[in-house]
């Protein structure tokens, strides 16, 4: 089987997606009956959650962000970082791939078992790229 590469690029409907939860999520802590200083508090941690999911899954420029990935087997799939670190992984049975969006969930074949999820939208990927993923995950699932 030959190894099709997927380079992931910034996605603008990401971006925006990410900034509308966020801040509806502020929105709607104006209307809460508590204390102001408890809505600071939790709007300050709306804002570090948009800044950390913002630069690692739309900018892609934290060093542990995947930028790339591939289907080594049928069974094993690589993800590679910003650092260049290369972990071996299994896709789970729990992933989603729509036409509209694709969302894949690993788990590391090593012994911690540590678990990844990537989030794909159509301009996350080269407009071919997204077609051949979505086929072949059709394909193998």
């Amino acid at each position: 089987m030959a190894a099709n590469f997927y380079r992931l690029k910034s996605s603008y409907y990401l971006a925006i997606f990410i900034l509308v939860v966020h801040g509806g999520a502020i929105a709607c802590l104006c209307f809460l009956a508590w204390p102001w200083w408890t809505k600071l508090l939790l709007s300050f941690a709306c804002l570090m959650s948009f800044v950390t999911l913002f630069c690692q899954h739309v900018l892609l420029n934290n060093p542990y962000s995947i930028i790339e990935f591939w289907q080594q087997s049928p069974t094993c799939w690589q993800l590679r970082n910003n650092l260049g670190e290369v972990s071996k992984q299994q896709l789970t049975t729990d992933s989603i791939c729509t036409r509209y969006f694709v969302l894949l969930n690993f788990v590391a074949l090593n012994k911690n078992k540590t678990k990844i999820s990537l989030v794909l939208l159509p301009d996350s990927l080269s407009p071919k790229d997204f077609r051949q993923l979505h086929r072949q995950l059709q394909q193998s699932g």
